[in-house]
């Protein structure tokens, strides 16, 4: 703003400034003449005759001019003069107050610095400078007046030279206020102007971060020299799949493992100038399946060449990987046999993006009845051992509901202490308890308009469960420490993998809760009971780890995939990937051997081992296990090449797996009665791969080659 304020930008400030100043007067004389009247009145009726009707018109000439005033100010055009009128009319006030307390003898001169500064504030050095002449012309004045024309107790004596000093003394410190108060109110001006400049090329520098961002559909996140992120886009808050303010504060390395860094390493990295090389990996946002992400990180420094950060760009490359053909046309082709099993299953692009992955009629039956359930709002039990999926299930209820556009909210009722669990779920209000020093929602405020997925529900202490149930039938609560009830409308999901059922008996959990769960029950069955599921489970976890750990490791060994199948598996899916990751981790190849599986698989295998007969495991992360047991004349051929070998007999691994396979073709064939396609449902299989295996082996006709081929 110029100091005559005659710009638009300038006559808009002025003006916002000047309805402050109206509004401080009226505050400060109405202070003013309150004290007065309380402390001075007495003193001044007794001394000088003042009348109580000179102050009340004083005070009601101020209130009116400045009422006046505000009703003029917003259509006046000349406010500089406006302004000025104002400042004179406050050194007049000024001037009033110092003669009706005592005039020469008053302790109120110093007010007159009250509209200096203000003049100051509105106009600055020009404004000072005229409030403090003006304030020195009226002081003057008024001496001059009483000494002429005053009551004669309130004449001065300008012999005094006390008097004389006093007056010269006061128009000096007229002055140096002015002064004062022009070069602190500019400099406030300036350094104002210059915050509003930066804040304007923050606005601008971010409105231009997220435009390139959404131009080009890349994340952008920064983060601090420790690692702690400072700002996210929407785009990568859609990445990662968290709302922007919930990343803030966070560990990057939290949020993506694979860019999590030592101390030293980030140091060294910040010390560095140039961006670092791009880093392919994958993150699985919401319960999705795995995208592919690649991130760019580059060092931030300040003007003064001080490391400040890092940036990171984030871009989603799923969709250009799977265009890019980067294995060989036999893997393209085992991948399109691995997938038309899956759609045999009836499992769908959708359905394969819930991570449900499998080809069992248990899988099946699952989707068909997540399928069922997603699109109402009734209370699911899903019940399960441990790593069987339930939280897996939860969010697949909820992507597939009519809630997919809201939050998930996931929390272990056994992993938090009891003395914090009501606060987790139900949110506390400040000051509740020692600690809580802010407001905090609970997941069910968070998790309003969407699903709260309540794992491991049996281990909810008792108390909990009595409020629990309130919002299961009332649908609102209150938080700790609150007085008002809050509604929520929330879809529960809960698990566990203990018998509620004997925990009711038991008197650990509440009768009434477990029925108001128990609306609809979802059983997963363990993985043992659905060993065609390995190979395809196996195959995701493959992908998966590799591009986690930047390996490309697409298979195991024969000896490694017989290890696998007979596994016991008591920490179903979870034990598997586990499994699967440890072999990645340590497989420099293609192919994952026995030595690259954990210890307590090879060196207790027999001990864990199932009672089946021996799977075929070749290239297991492509293949499907056999559907149902080899009868007796398979067990009994197989075992005769084994005593074979026994006897120092030669063994011809390959001719011993596709003897095999042929035999298990060949018995398949027999129970469906030749029909080939009753046949592959027998195996597991699909249509196609049935048909390329009877061809390997020489047992496909004419029709069916021509068929093949045409295909």
């Amino acid at each position: 703003m110029s100091s005559t304020g005659y710009s638009a930008d300038g006559r808009d400030e002025l003006r916002d400034r000047l309805k402050w100043f109206l509004l401080g007067r009226i505050a400060v004389i109405s202070c003013f003449f309150g004290i007065v009247a309380t402390s001075y009145l007495r003193v001044a009726r007794e001394r000088y005759d003042v009348p109580i009707q000179q102050i009340l018109l004083a005070v009601a000439v101020t209130y009116a001019f400045s009422a006046v005033s505000a009703l003029v100010l917003p259509h006046t055009r000349h406010l500089h003069r406006f302004a000025l009128a104002q400042i004179a009319f406050d050194v007049l006030l000024v001037t009033g107050v110092i003669y009706l307390t005592g005039g020469i003898e008053s302790p109120f001169p110093f007010l007159y610095s009250l509209p200096i500064i203000n003049a100051a504030g509105l106009l600055f050095g020009r404004g000072a400078t005229f409030a403090a002449l003006a304030a020195a012309l009226s002081y003057d004045s008024l001496l001059i007046t009483l000494a002429v024309a005053g009551p004669s107790l309130m004449r001065p004596d300008f012999g005094d030279t006390q008097i004389g000093l006093r007056a010269v003394t006061t128009n000096l410190t007229f002055a140096m206020i002015a002064f004062l108060s022009s070069v602190l109110t500019r400099r406030l001006d300036d350094t104002e102007r210059r915050l509003g400049e930066r804040q304007a090329e923050r606005d601008h520098l971010a409105l231009l971060q997220e435009t390139v961002g959404r131009a080009i559909h890349s994340g952008l996140i920064t983060t601090d020299p420790d690692g702690r992120i400072t700002s996210a886009d929407a785009v990568a808050a859609e990445l990662i799949g968290q709302e922007p303010a919930a990343l803030i504060g966070g560990d990057i390395g939290n949020v993506f493992p694979p860019l999590k860094q030592t101390p030293a390493a980030r140091l060294a990295f910040l010390q560095s100038s140039a961006a670092c090389e791009p880093v392919e990996f994958a993150h699985t946002a919401f319960g999705d399946a795995a995208g592919l992400l690649r991130c760019v990180a580059a060092p931030l420094a300040s003007t003064f060449g001080h490391r400040i950060g890092a940036l990171y760009v984030l871009q989603d490359v799923t969709a250009l990987k799977q265009l890019t053909p980067d294995a060989p046309a036999l893997e393209r082709d085992v991948e399109e046999l691995a997938a038309r099993v899956a759609l045999d299953a009836n499992i769908d692009v959708g359905e394969a993006a819930d991570g449900l992955y499998g080809a069992s009629p248990a899988i099946a039956k699952l989707h068909e009845l997540i399928a069922r359930v997603a699109p109402s709002d009734a209370t699911v039990l899903v019940a399960g051992e441990s790593g069987t999926g339930k939280e897996v299930v939860a969010r697949a209820m909820h992507a597939r509901g009519p809630r997919r556009d809201k939050r998930f909210v996931a929390i272990n009722c056994g992993a938090i202490p009891e003395n914090l669990m009501e606060s987790e779920l139900f949110g506390h209000v400040r000051g509740a308890f020692t600690g809580a020093v802010a407001d905090r929602p609970g997941c069910f405020r968070m998790a309003d308009g969407g699903t709260l997925f309540l794992d491991e529900i049996g281990e909810l202490p008792l108390h909990l469960q009595v409020k629990l149930l309130r919002v299961l039938q009332e649908r609102t609560f209150r938080p700790v420490g609150s007085e008002v009830n809050v509604a929520v409308d929330v879809r529960i999901v809960a698990a566990s993998n203990r018998d509620l059922l004997a925990q009711v008996k038991a008197g650990k959990f509440r009768e009434d809760l477990f029925y108001r769960l128990n609306v609809i029950t979802i059983d997963l069955p363990p993985l043992r009971e659905r060993r065609e599921d390995i190979p395809l489970l196996i195959r995701h976890f493959l992908r998966q780890f590799s591009d986690m750990h930047g390996r490309r490791v697409s298979r195991f060994s024969v000896g490694a995939g017989r290890v696998l199948l007979q596994h016991h598996f008591p920490g179903n899916i979870r034990e598997l990937e586990n499994i699967v990751e440890h072999a990645v981790a340590l497989c420099e190849g293609e192919t994952a051997s026995e030595e690259h599986l954990p210890s307590y698989l090879t060196g207790d295998a027999p001990a864990r081992a199932v009672q089946t007969a021996p799977a075929v495991a070749v290239d297991i992360a492509h293949a499907t296990a056999p559907a149902s047991e080899p009868h007796e004349p398979l067990a009994g051929a197989w075992q005769s090449r084994h005593r074979a070998a026994s006897n120092g007999e030669p063994v011809d691994l390959e001719a011993d797996l596709a003897a095999y396979e042929k035999a298990i073709l060949l018995r398949a064939l027999d129970q469906a009665g030749g029909v080939k396609k009753r046949a592959a449902q027998l195996l597991g299989i699909n249509y196609r791969s049935l048909r390329h295996r009877l061809q390997k082996y020489g047992l496909g006709d004419g029709a069916d080659d021509a068929a093949l081929v045409q295909q």
